[in-house]
């Protein structure tokens, strides 16, 4: 199931990647799936996380992507302690500090922040860690191969091209 999760979101980012609609779907049904799969592991941070990003999925079908520079939106992140904290109450830190980084990070994505790309890189990489000390290795290397799309996307956003 999890090769089929993983399979089923590259497929999703390579459709985004090039601009097709149906992407935001084939990704909505991989995320509702790692809510299922997540909740497996005993990460209900990374379950709640995926149902969060199903919803900004629908949501990003209905928009075009059109990032705008915020330079000081990274100051958004400074929050993060209050709610990792609250969260570590009943995740484990690991989980809860990534749930609450990730969650801020998702509210400037929606917001079309420009310069929240690295913020995802960094994300991404913890993910991909967490992952591993799950034994979850597909799901690890697509949180790699999520960081090397952050990464491309930064140049690209950064760039002022797309």
């Amino acid at each position: 199931m999890e090769i089929a999760l993983a399979l089923v979101s590259l497929l999703g980012l390579a459709a985004l990647s090039q601009g097709r609609r149906w992407g935001w779907v084939v990704a909505t049904v991989a995320s509702l799936g790692y809510v299922w799969f997540c909740w497996q592991l005993k990460l209900p941070g990374q379950a709640f996380l995926n149902l969060v990003y199903a919803l900004t999925q629908a949501w990003g079908w209905r928009d075009e992507p059109r990032f705008h520079s915020h330079p000081r939106a990274w100051r958004w992140l400074l929050l993060t302690p209050l709610p990792a904290l609250a969260l570590q109450q009943i995740l484990s830190p690991l989980d809860a500090w990534l749930t609450a980084a990730a969650l801020i990070t998702q509210a400037l994505t929606a917001a079309k922040v420009r310069e929240v790309w690295r913020i995802w890189f960094v994300i991404d990489l913890a993910s991909s860690v967490l992952y591993a000390q799950q034994h979850a290795w597909p799901t690890a290397l697509l949180y790699l191969v999520f960081a090397g799309v952050a990464e491309a996307a930064h140049r690209t956003w950064q760039g002022g091209q797309a």
